[in-house]
């Protein structure tokens, strides 16, 4: 599987644009789970993505992390991710 968060060199066919999200909120750091889970969980749903395809990889990879407030008032990390999956020639 290629993971890459720019152009790859191999020839390659582009199969889709994939996206996801992932949300934590702050107070769980004090449990153990740190700020990078998120953003693992996103670079994990984008390469199951390509998967799902039967694909090569991911490329282009780009990760957004934002502050923020969820329903209960809580603070909370919302993780976004995107990239092109890709099928080599």
């Amino acid at each position: 599987m290629i993971l890459s968060f720019g152009e790859i060199p191999q020839e390659h066919d582009i199969v889709n644009i994939a996206y996801a999200f992932a949300q934590q909120k702050q107070k769980t750091w004090f449990n153990g789970e740190l700020p990078i889970d998120p953003v693992m969980r996103v670079v994990s749903m984008l390469e199951q993505q390509a998967e799902q395809l039967k694909a090569d990889g991911v490329k282009n990879i780009t990760i957004r992390i934002l502050e923020g407030v969820d329903t209960d008032g809580d603070k909370v990390v919302n993780v976004w991710g995107m990239g092109t999956i890709v099928k080599l020639k």
